[in-house]
């Protein structure tokens, strides 16, 4: 019954997102506007299946949907699997999400395995070289 929620969930975010940027010219703003396209996002991003965990939260990435932040940190903090752990990390380094970032940071610094800490180290290092570069560039 599990895989064929996932599966469900997963057949119903693949159809809710394909269809809409290939069928009209919408932005992404067009899409997260949807209630229901939104929710099946975050839904995906909290799945138990992890096909479609990681793609919900691929796709939060690619399409930069700031309003799966609050997920994404939620997962972050809850996530058992490394790999998982590093691409919400990259994820909300793409969004830009400051709140995310500063757990990357306790993520770079508390995380149990040694490559989370070091992937995590380098994203959070990438966010402070860009946003001092933006400051100097500001003046």
């Amino acid at each position: 019954m599990k895989t064929y929620k996932g599966f469900l969930i997963a057949v119903l975010l693949a159809t809710v997102l394909t269809g809409s940027v290939y069928s009209q010219s919408n932005s992404i703003r067009d899409i997260t506007a949807n209630k229901y396209a939104l929710k099946n996002l975050i839904a995906g991003i909290h799945s138990e299946n992890d096909g479609v965990k990681r793609n919900s939260i691929y796709f939060a990435g690619y399409y930069r949907v700031v309003e799966t932040e609050d997920a994404l940190i939620s997962q972050l903090k809850n996530e058992k699997t490394p790999s998982t752990r590093i691409l919400i990390s990259l994820v909300l380094y793409e969004i830009g999400s400051e709140k995310g970032l500063l757990e990357v940071k306790n993520l770079s610094l508390n995380d149990e395995e040694a490559k989370v800490r070091r992937m995590s180290t380098h994203i959070f290092y990438e966010y402070l070289q860009n946003s001092m570069a933006s400051d100097f560039g500001d003046q």
